[in-house]
Formats: C-alpha cells, sequence, structure tokens
C-alpha cells in the first residue's frame, strides 16, 4: 500500500496510527489513512498561526503567483489524481473524477482574478477613507466525502491568496486523494501557509478541536446540517467566523408544456449524477398531473439504460454509493416510501455485488410526509409528486427547512424565469439542474447555510473589511 502523510509546517508527517479506507466498488480496504491525534492539530495550527504574519504581508500578486505553481502541479498530475480519487469515492475516474479535478482547477485558476485592493469611499482635501480588506488569520476548511478535492481546495485557494493562512480537514471517508494533492502543492508555499490533517472521526474528532481551537478565527464547512450547526455552536464562544455549505432537498417543477422526453432526461441527470450524491442535486420532481404519467415513464427508461459499475471500468456511467452509512440511509428511505403505499417504479433495492450498488429508483404515488419527500436522501433514488396547479408546486417547493437549488422546466421561458426567481433557493436553474454558473457565489437559504463561497462572494468570506481614514493635513 501506498504511504500517505499528513502536512504540517511544510513537512510530510506520519501519524501515530493508521485507519482502513474503503473502496466502495468493493466495500473492501485498499489504503491505510494517518490518523492524527491533538497534538497534530495543535501543531497544525501553531504552524499556521506563526506563518500568518508573514504571508500576510507579502503582496497579492506573490501570494497569486505560489498559488499559479500549485495549480500547474495539479494539472501535471490530473490522471493520477483522479484515479485515486476513484477508488475512494466511487465515481467514475472518465468522467466523474477527471471531471472534479478538473473542476477543481478551474476554481482555483478564478482566484487569480480577485481584486482585494482598496475602495475610495471619501476623497477630501483634509482626508481620505478608504474600504480595505483584512484577511483573518489562520482560518480552517472541512470538507464533504462526495466533492472531497473540489470542496476544499476552493476554500483553501481564495483563503490563502487573500492573505490567511489555512488548516484543512478532508472527511475521513475520502482523505488520500486530498492529502496526495497536498502533497503535491506543498512547496509552492512558505512553511506553515497551507496544513491539512485528518482523522477517523469515530475515534477522534479533529474537526471538533478545530472548530474551537482559540487561534482559529474562520471555519468554511461544507457537509450535514447537524454537523454544520453543531460547528456554529462551537464557533459561537469566541465569535469565530462561519461559512456553512449545508444539505439541500432541491425541488424540481416540471411544467405541463415541456417536451417531456427532453426534460425528464435532465432531470434524470440532476437528481443521478455523482449517484445522487450531490448537496444540489434534485431531490423530488413535482410534475404536472396531465403528463405525470409519461414523464414518469420517460423516468424509469432512463434509470433502466444507466450503467452502474466499477468508476475504473470505462463504460460505467454511475458509481456506488460512497459508504455503508449512506447505503443504509437510502435503503430506510426508500422502505420508508414502500410501506407509506408509494409505488417503486423501478429499483428499490441493493444491487447483487460486492460494495456500496444501489439500483436507480423512481418513485411515484408519495407526498409530503414521507421521509424521501421531506429529508435529503443523498442517493440514486428519486420521488415524483404530482400537482395540477403551478402555484401549489411552488408553495411545496418553498415549505421546507431547505433552501439549496432548484430548478424551473417549461418552454415558456419568459414564464420559467419568473418562477424561478420565487424559488426560495441559493442558486436555481431554467431548463437544467447542475448546470456550469461559471464560479457564481454558492450557499443555501434557510438550513441549508450561511454565507456564501466563490466568485465575488470571496472577498467577504476570507477577509474582515475595515474602514482607514487617513489625514492629509497635520
Amino acid at each position: 500500500m501506498a504511504d500517505y502523510k499528513m502536512l504540517i509546517n511544510g513537512e510530510l508527517v506520519d501519524a501515530k496510527e493508521t485507519f482502513d479506507v474503503v473502496n466502495p466498488a468493493t466495500g473492501k480496504t485498499f489504503a491505510k489513512s494517518p490518523h492524527c491525534d491533538a497534538s497534530d492539530v495543535d501543531a497544525a495550527v501553531a504552524a499556521a498561526k506563526a506563518a500568518f504574519p508573514a504571508w500576510r504581508d507579502t503582496p497579492i500578486e506573490e501570494r497569486k503567483a505560489c498559488l499559479k505553481k500549485a495549480i500547474d502541479l495539479i494539472g501535471a498530475n490530473k490522471d493520477a489524481l483522479a484515479e485515486l480519487l476513484c477508488k475512494e469515492q466511487g465515481k467514475p475516474k472518465a468522467t466523474g473524477a477527471k471531471g472534479e479535478v478538473n473542476a477543481t482547477i478551474a476554481a482555483m485558476t478564478r482566484v487569480l482574478n480577485v481584486d482585494a485592493a482598496p475602495l475610495v469611499h471619501m476623497d477630501r482635501p483634509e482626508a481620505k477613507v478608504e474600504v480595505c480588506r483584512k484577511p483573518l488569520g489562520v482560518v480552517a476548511g472541512i470538507g464533504p466525502w462526495n466533492f472531497p478535492l473540489l470542496c476544499l481546495f476552493q476554500k483553501l485557494a481564495p483563503a490563502v491568496v487573500l492573505g490567511n493562512t489555512f488548516v484543512g480537514k478532508p472527511s475521513p471517508f475520502t482523505p488520500l486523494s486530498t492529502l496526495v494533492m497536498t502533497a503535491l502543492i506543498k512547496d509552492c508555499f512558505p512553511k506553515g501557509v497551507i496544513n491539512m490533517i485528518v482523522s477517523d472521526d469515530s475515534k477522534f474528532r479533529s474537526g471538533a478541536q478545530l472548530t474551537s481551537h482559540p487561534d482559529i478565527r474562520k471555519v468554511s464547512f461544507t457537509g450535514s446540517v447537524p454537523t454544520g450547526q453543531a460547528i456554529m455552536k462551537a464557533c459561537s464562544p469566541d465569535s469565530k467566523r462561519v461559512t456553512l455549505e449545508m444539505g439541500g432537498n432541491d425541488a424540481a417543477i416540471v411544467c405541463k408544456d415541456v417536451d417531456v422526453k427532453k426534460a425528464a432526461a435532465g432531470v434524470f441527470g440532476g437528481a443521478f449524477a455523482n449517484t445522487g450524491q450531490i448537496c444540489v442535486a434534485v431531490k423530488r420532481a413535482y410534475v404536472h398531473s396531465s403528463i405525470y404519467d409519461e414523464f414518469v415513464k420517460e423516468l424509469v427508461a432512463n434509470a433502466e439504460a444507466a450503467k452502474f459499475g466499477d468508476g475504473l471500468e470505462a463504460e460505467t456511467m454511475y458509481g456506488p454509493l460512497n459508504n455503508k452509512m449512506q447505503f443504509d440511509k437510502v435503503s430506510e428511505f426508500v422502505e420508508d416510501a414502500r410501506k407509506s403505499g408509494a409505488k417503486i417504479e423501478t429499483g428499490g433495492k441493493a444491487m447483487d455485488r460486492d460494495g456500496y450498488f444501489y439500483e436507480p429508483t423512481i418513485i411515484s404515488g408519495v407526498k409530503e410526509g414521507v421521509r424521501i419527500v421531506d429529508e435529503e436522501q443523498f442517493g440514486p433514488a428519486l420521488p415524483v409528486i404530482a400537482y395540477d396547479d403551478v402555484e401549489d408546486a411552488l408553495e411545496r417547493t418553498n415549505n421546507t427547512k431547505f433552501g439549496l437549488g432548484g430548478s424551473v422546466w417549461s418552454s415558456d421561458i419568459e414564464a420559467a424565469n419568473k418562477l424561478a426567481a420565487r424559488v426560495e433557493s441559493g442558486t436555481v436553474w431554467v431548463n437544467e439542474h447542475l448546470g456550469d454558473t461559471d464560479g457564481a457565489p454558492f450557499g443555501g437559504f434557510k438550513h441549508s447555510g450561511i454565507g456564501r463561497e466563490n466568485g465575488c462572494a470571496d472577498l467577504g468570506t476570507w477577509t474582515e473589511m475595515q474602514s482607514l481614514k487617513t489625514a492629509k493635513q497635520p
């Protein structure tokens, strides 16, 4: 097995213990990850704290040059990163894994255009007021297992370019590609500017120590609502800044005037990409009753044509669920729907093979009050709900504690655009779902999150605002 190491103060370091990393396509251990302890967390934070003053004072163009070197190294190692990501996460190498590596590079590259120059608010003969952006200090990024590289490194890149120093923690389900990428770029930055630790959270919750550490000034987290809420509580005693991107229960509203075959393929893609393990994927579809049966039939056809398998196999379109915990959750949600009287149109059970494979599942005859409609399933199972009036569909779409994403599907573009603007979610699409938004700010309404990341939001996310009045006269 390869030897994977953490990064602390510019050095690749072992931990006193290791833990197993499972390939979800086989359900078997294929590698060992370092398992940090409290002293490793403290060392990483101390290294970042020591590096901060010099890094803060480094001109931003020099900081960007460091990031550019890192981006080039990642680009030169894309294939190896994608293969490792495929093995630990399960997504197909040729599409999902390579796509994530490329998306990570694109997200980091956009940061090279960030402009943190002061804005002149007032300029008079006697004085000038500028609005300046100041780095926060030591910041922490905690990543998820569904997009481990993209979600963590799109935190790291703007954080360090804007003058902060960084301590990252990947999910214990998918730590390896993050550790390898960090090792690749470690020499692009001065010692201590970037640090990466990881733990088996069932034994030691390094994330909890990070979020409560007195020298951490900001925590950015991507993951579940309960964990995000726990982080918010941990950060409150010393007023740490937080950005929380949490779960979604994203709805697609399908109007009666759609091209059914085309729209069904689009909704299916928006629901089942990454085997449904996307926070902003379609989690429930509201379909007008006049086309309901036909639409369900088309969804079933898409599901039955989908090729699930090991992500290293070239023909694989969809991989397994990432871990046993998520596999069990999806199974429970589908069984709950079945017991409630819903019809399982296709799928509805585990695949007869090793690993955490679950059949692509389409569920009809279901409505609110059932877990798979009210909660986030995060897997390859889609409930399809009939409606008669679009205002009712909108009300039901918005009647949730979540608000991450959504979509509207219609041939009447003007009406669809107006309806989309009324969806209470952080990102809304028209006649697509999960489409490229070119790095627009991302985050959620309600329980789905606090704050935004990416694009023009990065300045506010990773800096403090200072109003500086300077004198022109004695």
